[in-house]
């Protein structure tokens, strides 16, 4: 029986970006993108979603934004039992020393020409 590669994901792009914004504090809307694998553009308007609908709110640090997660709001969806966002997040939840080398091997990645694709891209010294 062979397996087909599919293209699509169980987690939304939505799910995926405020699991980021959970695990990856201060992380920038690039970042986040090349860890998906949509665009940065993409990723702002998820979050402008997210802080419409009131799981996050953006708090303004110096030049940079903060994002703070409402974790007390419930899912909006009867089958998943109305879990909050916090336990939703609490299932991804990664350990921050095994993420960093991973984290700063993205830097080195850019999205591609439409987006779904990532080419990786050697960093000259």
């Amino acid at each position: 029986m062979s397996i087909e590669k599919s293209n699509w994901n169980l987690i939304s792009n939505h799910g995926l970006v405020l699991i980021c914004l959970s695990n990856y504090e201060g992380c920038s809307m690039r970042l986040i993108g090349q860890m998906i694998g949509i665009t940065e553009r993409a990723v702002q308007r998820i979050v402008s979603d997210l802080e419409s609908s009131g799981i996050i709110k953006r708090e303004r640090v110096g030049r940079k934004n903060s994002y703070k997660i409402n974790g007390s709001v419930s899912l909006r969806n009867a089958v998943s039992g109305y879990c909050t966002i916090e336990a939703f997040t609490e299932l991804f939840k990664a350990r921050m020393e095994e993420t960093e080398s991973e984290m700063n091997a993205l830097n080195h990645w850019r999205i591609g020409e439409h987006g779904s694709e990532i080419k990786f891209q050697i960093k000259e010294s």
